[in-house]
């Protein structure tokens, strides 16, 4: 488990960097904010498959945090909300998916347009 919760941690340094250069966002920014690394942590969450009634499962939320590394299994029921819409997403084996939480949303898109461009 140490060694898994290390390369997901070398992991999210690279992802870090993907997100600031899409920003449009100096290559350090997020890293920075970021770099207080005792606050990462790595659990495993279950959820049941949903019924026909679909009322198992976790409710509609939001991340609260910087962003989440989600491994699905091939049941799904993952969704993503974009434009007020709840879009599922496809299980696909060996993928993971990064959910962006709502501290990078919040605070930092914001300020992509406001901070000078100068690491690309």
């Amino acid at each position: 488990m140490e060694e898994l919760f290390h390369k997901l941690s070398k992991t999210a340094s690279v992802v870090e960097g993907i997100l600031n250069k899409s920003m449009g966002l100096p290559c350090d920014v997020l890293h920075e904010f970021n770099k207080d690394r005792g606050c990462d942590f790595m659990t495993a969450l279950h959820y049941f498959p949903a019924t026909v009634s679909e009322n198992n499962g976790i409710s509609q939320h939001q991340g609260g945090n910087f962003f989440t590394f989600v491994f699905q299994d091939d049941v799904g029921g993952l969704e993503v909300l974009k434009d007020n819409e709840w879009i599922p997403v496809v299980p696909d084996e060996g993928a993971i998916v990064v959910n962006i939480g709502d501290i990078i949303q919040v605070r930092m898109i914001p300020m992509s347009d406001q901070i000078p461009k100068g690491c690309f």
